[in-house]
């Protein structure tokens, strides 16, 4: 491996928008520790980066259990060197309305899209902080911004998960670490397919939500974690960053015409 190539760990990277932010960040010259709660896709999926003459390793591990955590970001280490950027992408959804939304669930989108936030940003910067640099880059959504019916605790987490990344921000500024958070708007994905169906709703419903007139592609995720890991983003710290074509900012009463 190059003495130049820096390491990357991306959880929730099995499937979605962290198999493709897995993808870019190799093509960019990344080691990649695929990291998944399910062995066989982080196998998988780590499997065909390396068979495309990339370097990448499965990092089995539930990211809401510290000592797996910590384990996961050990070996990562071991096998691919120091960790230069964390990618805290594994996420959970769940929809009911308020009334019926079940306990265990919100603990569960809890577990995921926060704790697990803290768990795996905690055990990064220690190293980090040690050598005085690194990324860590926060997967909210939209949802923790704007306001969405019978979606509570992901709204509610992921507005955590933005606070999160903020905070921490500042406070690990001085060591020359950089954590940023990205929020993806309606992305073309399984979890949103499967959202659209339980409301009876097509995905050009979806579409028309959205000024810029399309769904996000998970590449225009990746493609922005790509850049905030990067040397030119070097000063860019505590931002809260929208892919959203314009669907956070957009309400009726702005339609032209």
């Amino acid at each position: 491996m190059s003495a130049n190539r820096r390491c990357a760990v991306v959880t929730g990277a099995g499937r979605g928008i962290g198999l493709v932010t897995a993808r870019v960040l190799c093509e960019r010259g990344f080691a990649v520790a695929v990291n998944d709660a399910d062995a066989e896709s982080a196998h998988r999926a780590a499997a065909d980066l390396c068979k495309a003459g990339h370097t990448a390793i499965a990092a089995r591990g539930d990211v809401t259990r510290k000592a797996e955590v910590e384990a996961m970001i050990d070996s990562a280490e071991r096998e691919l060197g120091p960790l230069w950027l964390l990618v805290n992408n594994a996420g959970s959804y769940h929809s009911d309305p308020i009334e019926e939304f079940p306990e265990e669930a919100w603990d569960h989108e809890f577990a995921v899209d926060v704790k697990a936030v803290f768990l795996c940003s905690q055990k990064a910067l220690k190293g980090m902080i040690e050598r005085k640099g690194g990324r860590i880059v926060v997967m909210s959504s939209i949802a923790g911004e704007i306001v969405r019916t019978r979606q509570i605790a992901y709204c509610a987490a992921k507005a955590a998960a933005i606070h999160f990344a903020r905070c921490a921000a500042v406070e690990v500024a001085p060591h020359g670490i950089t954590v940023n958070c990205v929020c993806p708007g309606m992305t073309d994905s399984a979890m949103l397919r499967k959202s659209a169906a339980g409301r009876g709703k097509g995905l050009e419903a979806y579409e028309e939500m959205i000024p810029a007139g399309r769904l996000a592609l998970p590449e225009d995720h990746a493609s922005t974690i790509a850049w905030l890991a990067s040397d030119e983003a070097r000063h860019v710290t505590g931002q809260v960053i929208s892919v959203d074509g314009a669907q956070s900012l957009y309400h009726p009463l702005t339609r032209q015409g």
